[in-house]
């Protein structure tokens, strides 16, 4: 599906709202000034997904949250072992030395980002679109990023042949933290409802 200038732009204005309400979120539960940007929103075809990391293979965390309702869809964000350390450093205070052994505590925060980040953006989604939208509490993974995307893609057998990928920004007491990439994988059909509710 080929999207026009006006409904990228819709989604990356939809994306400012959402990650305007995350960053509003995660201040409020860390006490610190955050603030979360997007500098882009475009098309991928999912299957070139993996193509956009420079190391498919480098374990990454994801946090993977469906949404059922008016429209399905599923929401990817993913994490790369750098700014997932320097976000749980960041957020939290303690030092995080290895992704892939991680705490209760550290997990659970992971979640509630990821909870925060993916339905800051559905909420937004919902409010623009009067759609209702009723997201499943996130999953979380730390695996290879081609692993991850595949199980994401595996797991809906009838979505749209692209994503909506959301590149996203994290400050954190105007520190640049971390960039974070956020997939959108709309089910068949979902995509023409939201932009007909919105007139684009």
């Amino acid at each position: 599906m080929q999207l026009t200038e006006k409904q990228l732009d819709l989604l990356k204005e939809i994306g400012n709202i959402g990650t305007g309400n995350a960053a509003t979120a995660l201040s409020t539960l860390t006490g610190k000034r955050i603030e979360i940007t997007v500098p882009s929103a475009k098309m991928v075809p999912i299957e070139r997904i993996i193509f956009m990391f420079e190391q498919p293979e480098d374990i990454v965390i994801g946090i993977r949250m469906t949404v059922k309702g008016d429209i399905d869809l599923d929401v990817l964000l993913v994490l790369d072992r750098k700014a997932g350390k320097k976000i749980l450093t960041d957020l939290l205070g303690s030092p995080c030395e290895d992704i892939t052994q991680l705490d209760e505590m550290s997990s659970s925060a992971l979640r509630e980002i990821g909870n925060i980040m993916c339905g800051s953006y559905i909420t937004a989604l919902a409010e623009f679109t009067q759609l209702y939208l009723d997201p499943l509490p996130p999953e979380l993974s730390i695996d290879m990023l081609v692993a991850i995307v595949s199980e994401a893609v595996l797991s809906r057998a009838d979505y749209e042949d692209d994503a909506i990928f959301v590149e996203t920004e994290l400050s954190v007491e105007d520190v640049k933290s971390a960039t974070s990439q956020m997939f959108l994988i709309p089910g068949r059909g979902s995509l023409e409802k939201v932009f007909s509710r919105v007139g684009a």
